[in-house]
């Protein structure tokens, strides 16, 4: 399925949310870099990241290959700021739903650029004949993103308590919730 990329203007600037181009690998990567660098939005720690450069641009083609699956980059006045996932299911029994990964540079969180690629990455998911499901998992105590998804018609279909662990013995709870399209 075709995208068709999207203007929004925004009192920080111009974001163009578009599919990401042969060069984006490495900022794409750099931002996940930077996002995961804050240990608060993700479960993977900066120590256990192994992603490269070729594993990002393989997972960028494979993405732009898959007929269920999509990324979209949001450049705010020509810069990656934001990067949004929607990843396919692969197995027959699950290529009805895709799993969403939203990430936005700490700098421009607020500007509503998590809004615009999310509203965005939906419009193309209910256009899509393949998909009928897009689900997601976020920390709990994560109440922004939470009220973004509900705002977008997510509901909650799982909680996991103590799902995740921190090296101070805390534990964080993990939400799933989900949307049809």
């Amino acid at each position: 399925m075709k995208f068709i990329p999207a203007v929004h203007v925004l009192d920080a600037g111009l974001l163009t949310i578009e599919l990401p181009g042969d060069g984006d690998a490495l900022d794409t990567l750099r931002l996940r870099r930077s996002v995961l660098e804050e240990q608060r939005w993700f479960i993977t720690e900066p120590s256990e990241f192994v992603d490269s450069l070729e594993l990002q641009k393989s997972l960028l083609a494979d993405l732009d290959r898959s007929a269920n699956s999509l990324a979209l980059v949001g450049r705010l006045d020509g810069v990656i700021v934001g990067v949004v996932y929607l990843q396919g299911g692969r197995l027959k029994r699950m290529r009805h739903t895709a799993k969403l990964e939203i990430l936005v540079h700490a700098d421009h969180r607020g500007a509503g650029i998590g809004k615009h690629l999310l509203a965005e990455a939906l419009i193309w998911a209910k256009a899509n004949p393949q998909l009928e499901k897009v689900g997601l998992a976020v920390f709990a105590h994560n109440a922004r993103a939470i009220a973004l998804y509900e705002g977008f018609g997510f509901s909650r279909e799982g909680h996991r308590p103590r799902e995740y662990k921190l090296d101070d013995g805390t534990y964080w709870d993990d939400l799933l919730m989900f949307r049809e399209v």
